[in-house]
């Protein structure tokens, strides 16, 4: 994964009114495992360890997972957990939670061969801002630690 600017076509630009932090990865990957971006997510969910699953997305039993993404056609408003769908399109899907004192989003874009991850967050007021500013130190690993997991085998 390299770290790159956040291109300006991702739908995840228009995901909240104002962006005061973002970060994209970029990846190329194999298109004969991952057919679509709902493919992607699907084994993006499914790859996941359960702590990581509890920590991110406040899911504490595999067996939820397995029904979240079972029962999910990953349209706008359904949830994984935590997350909601809040925009998606046929290379895009854009998750995210509003937390009351700030609001993130994450997006996993597949164009063709190239795989594009992203995070905005807004903050709302001066506790999103310091929340964040400590998230901030391990997000960045989380996400490619989590990324990682589906990759790891294609």
């Amino acid at each position: 994964m390299k770290k790159i600017p956040l291109p300006s076509n991702m739908l995840v630009n228009t995901s909240l009114p104002q962006i005061d932090y973002s970060d994209c990865f970029m990846q190329h990957i194999d298109k004969e495992h991952f057919t679509s971006i709902d493919t992607f997510v699907k084994a993006y969910f499914e790859s996941q360890p359960r702590w990581l699953v509890a920590i991110s997305m406040n899911i504490l039993s595999k067996s939820r997972m397995k029904k979240d993404l079972k029962d999910n056609h990953f349209s706008v408003n359904d949830n994984i957990g935590a997350w909601k769908i809040y925009i998606r399109d046929d290379k895009e899907i854009v998750f995210g939670d509003d937390m009351g004192f700030m609001e993130y989003r994450f997006s996993m874009q597949l164009d063709d061969t190239l795989l594009r991850c992203a995070t905005v967050v807004q903050y709302k007021g001066q506790l999103g801002k310091y929340y964040f500013s400590f998230v901030k130190l391990l997000h960045q690993k989380f996400v490619l630690l989590s990324l990682s997991y589906p990759l790891k085998n294609h």
